[in-house]
């Protein structure tokens, strides 16, 4: 059992990096009834979306954020 929560927290990027989100600091929390997005900031200082779609787990996505989508990010 212990394996498995293990594994929920150790996630690979689209770019293919991997990462333990037990060492992040979350930094943004949103959600509606159709997906969820939160933004994880590393102890790199670089930051990740988490994206969970509700409908389909298994399309759950982790994006690393390049500098200027962050400066975008701030904007909006």
């Amino acid at each position: 059992m212990e394996s498995n929560m293990n594994n929920m927290y150790n996630i690979s990027t689209t770019c293919g990096r991997k990462f333990d989100l037990r060492n992040t600091e979350k930094v943004i929390e949103k959600s509606n009834s159709l997906f969820s997005y939160n933004i994880h900031k590393l102890n790199t200082g670089e930051f990740i979306i988490e994206e969970k779609f509700y409908a389909n787990p298994y399309n759950n996505r982790y994006i690393l954020l390049t500098d200027e989508q962050i400066e975008q990010l701030k904007l909006s």
